[in-house]
């Protein structure tokens, strides 16, 4: 399965809505024109804020992917196996998990 060519998919994911802003997160998972299983995907994170989030641990895909700077990739065959893992969390020192799902814009 690739994806097509001359096209760039993004997954958009969101925390679920805290009253406090910097506990809220959103997720750009972004799938590369052609990318193939033996690609990486792009993770973006930012706080409800729109500031990157500096360090966290994201439960994704049945993975626990490590987040500095906003940044993580993923293995295009690790989102294979894990896309039916219906946990997904954002973890933070110091501030409670905070879940998330799919949004559609």
């Amino acid at each position: 399965m690739k994806t097509p060519p001359g096209k760039t998919i993004t997954m958009t994911f969101v925390s679920h809505q805290m009253r406090d802003k910097k506990l809220r997160w959103a997720m750009n998972l972004t799938f590369p024109e052609g990318i193939g299983e033996d690609g990486f995907l792009a993770i973006q994170v930012e706080d409800g804020e729109g500031v990157p989030v500096k360090s966290a641990t994201l439960e994704f895909a049945g993975k626990a992917i490590k987040i500095k700077d906003g940044c993580a990739k993923l293995a295009y065959s690790e989102f294979i196996k894990g896309k039916h893992e219906k946990a997904l969390w954002l973890k933070r020192r110091g501030m409670e998990p905070i879940p998330g799902a799919l949004t559609f814009a």
